[in-house]
C-alpha cells in the first residue's frame, strides 16, 4: 500500500522529532479557545428593539432596550426628544411606549440609547423607526372672518391655557398606573372620526386636529380609558369643560366638550369607571366626545392605544 504524504519538517529534522511538533502544536491551539477574550464592539452595545419597527403619523410603537450587566444613567433618544428612562441595578431591560406624532415629518426616526456599564465604559445602541404619511383628510371652509378671528381678551386666555397644558405634558410621573389593556371612552360607541383632519379656513392652514370624535347624546356617560390620576379638570375656551388623566409613563388621555366632570383632580380612577358626561362645551357644533392622547408630548391617535401593547 502507498505511504501518504511524509509529516512537514524542517531542513534536517528527522520524521520523528516533526511528529513531536506536530503533537504539541496540536496540543497548544485548542488551549487558544480558553485565553481571556478581548472587549469586542458586541460587548459595548445595548440592544433596542422596536415593534413595530414601522408606524404611522401619530401612532405608537413598544421599545425595548436590553443590557446584560449593570448599568447607569441610561439616556434614550427618539429623533430630537429625549425620553426619561429608569434603569435600576436589578433590571436587565427598560420597556416604554413611543409616540410618533402627529406631524412628524416621514421617513426614518433614529432612535439612540446609551448607558455605562459598571466599569465606567460607554454603552450604546440604536435602532431605526420607519414614519409612515398618515394620509389624513384636509377640508377647505370660508367662513365670514369673525367666527375664526379671536379677540384679544380671547387669545391671550387661549395663550394661557395653551401654555397651561404645555407645562402638563412635560410633567412626566415615572410610575406606571394601568395593567389592563385600554377602552373606548363610550359605552356603544360607533366609530370615532376626525383625527389628523386639517382645515384651511379662508385660505389659512390650520392645527390638525388631534384628537377621535365620538358620536354621542347629551350627557351620556364618559368613561375612563384605564386605570389613572386625574391630572386636570378644566373649562377652556376650545375644548370647553375638560379632564385629562395622567396614566403614568408620560402617557395622558383627554376628554373634550363635557357638560360636567364627575371626578376631582388628583383623584385616582380605574379602567371603565365614569367620570364625566357627554356635552357641547367649547368651540363645538354640536354634543360629541372628543378624546386626545399625548404620549411624551407627541400628539397620537388615542385609538393606537387600543391595540396589543406588550409591556411586560
Amino acid at each position: 500500500m502507498p505511504e501518504g504524504p511524509p509529516p512537514l519538517r524542517a531542513p534536517g529534522m528527522s520524521r520523528c522529532g516533526a511528529i513531536r511538533l506536530g503533537l504539541a502544536l496540536f496540543a497548544f491551539f485548542p488551549a487558544l479557545a480558553y485565553l481571556p477574550r478581548p472587549a469586542f464592539a458586541d460587548d459595548l452595545r445595548l440592544a433596542v428593539r422596536l415593534a413595530p419597527a414601522e408606524a404611522r403619523q401619530g401612532g405608537v410603537s413598544v421599545l425595548s432596550v436590553k443590557w446584560s450587566s449593570p448599568i447607569r444613567g441610561l439616556r434614550v433618544q427618539v429623533g430630537d426628544r429625549e425620553i426619561p428612562a429608569l434603569s435600576p441595578d436589578e433590571l436587565t431591560r427598560w420597556v416604554v411606549l413611543i409616540g410618533i406624532d402627529l406631524e412628524q415629518r416621514p421617513g426614518p426616526l433614529a432612535i439612540r440609547a446609551e448607558a455605562v456599564d459598571g466599569s465606567g465604559r460607554p454603552l450604546t445602541g440604536q435602532a431605526t423607526l420607519r414614519v409612515l404619511d398618515g394620509h389624513y383628510p384636509v377640508q377647505r371652509l370660508t367662513v365670514p372672518r369673525p367666527f375664526v378671528e379671536l379677540d384679544t381678551a380671547s387669545l391671550e386666555r387661549v395663550t394661557r391655557e395653551k401654555a397651561l397644558l404645555d407645562r402638563l405634558w412635560e410633567t412626566l410621573t415615572p410610575e406606571r398606573y394601568w395593567r389592563d389593556p385600554f377602552r373606548v371612552p363610550l359605552d356603544g360607541a360607533g366609530p370615532a372620526y376626525g383625527f389628523g383632519l386639517r382645515r384651511i379656513i379662508n385660505g389659512e392652514p390650520r392645527s390638525p386636529h388631534t384628537g377621535a370624535d365620538f358620536a354621542a347624546f347629551p350627557g351620556a356617560p364618559v368613561l375612563a380609558a384605564n386605570a389613572g390620576i386625574v391630572a386636570l379638570v378644566a373649562d377652556h375656551f376650545f375644548a370647553g369643560r375638560s379632564i385629562i388623566l395622567d396614566h403614568g409613563l408620560g402617557l395622558y388621555t383627554m376628554y373634550f366638550h363635557l357638560q360636567e366632570s364627575l371626578v376631582q383632580p388628583g383623584q385616582r380612577v380605574e379602567r371603565g369607571q365614569a367620570i364625566a358626561r357627554v356635552g357641547s362645551t367649547g368651540r363645538a357644533t354640536g354634543p360629541h366626545l372628543h378624546w386626545g392622547g399625548r404620549l411624551y408630548g407627541a400628539r397620537i391617535d388615542p385609538q393606537e392605544l387600543l391595540k396589543p401593547l406588550p409591556l411586560e
